[in-house]
Formats: C-alpha cells, structure tokens, sequence
C-alpha cells in the first residue's frame, strides 16, 4: 500500500478524543479569549499545540500514549502594566514626593476662583 492509498485520519478527530475532549476544549476557550484580546488591543497573540507520542510499551509499537498541551499567549492592553514614578526615602519607603526637595508652602487666594 501506497501513502497515496492510505486514509489519513483528521487531525480534529484525534483532538477530540485525546483526554476525553478536555484539550479540544480548552483550545476553544483559549482561541475565543485569544480574538478577544486581539481584538480590544489591536495586538497579535498566538497558541502554541503541543503533541507527544510515545510508546506504552516498549515491547509494543502499536499501544501509543497520546499527550497534548497548549499554551496562549494572550495580549494584554496598555492598562496591563501601569507605570509611576516613585521617590526612595532614607528608610527606602517609596513616596510620590521627592525627599530631597522642599515642599513650598501654597496657599488658597480667597475670592479667587479655583479651577
């Protein structure tokens, strides 16, 4: 027999079935958070599959062990890491004052409207 003449089953069928449907579905929910994100941020992502196959046996070839895992990596928003700038006190307490600077001393001019 030929390759030409082999039927080749899909690879989805096979997913489906590896720990009873448990990374088919977890593919699913990653592939709908995944267009979310890309979606809302504009970023790209990517999930990566990862199939392994091994033998059960060693003696036997054709009793195989069939692990699957997937990983998403997902975009964040800009919103995902907000950044301040922080001042170091003597005792390394960080502060949004400078230590080292004098604060001055302001005031509330009355009859002055304030914006």
């Amino acid at each position: 027999m030929t390759q030409q003449d082999q039927q080749v089953r899909p690879f989805s069928a096979v997913l489906t079935e590896i720990g009873g449907g448990k990374i088919h579905a977890r593919l699913s929910a990653q592939l709908a958070e995944l267009t979310a994100a890309v979606r809302d941020t504009g970023k790209k992502g990517e999930i990566t599959i990862k199939v392994r196959v091994e033998p059960l046996k060693k003696a036997d070839q054709n009793t195989l062990v069939v692990t699957a895992s997937s990983t998403a990596k997902v975009p964040e928003g800009d919103d995902a890491s907000p950044t301040s700038v922080f001042f170091a006190d003597a005792s390394g307490n960080l502060r949004r004052d400078d230590p080292t600077q004098p604060q001055l001393p302001l005031a509330i001019v009355p009859g002055k409207a304030t914006a």
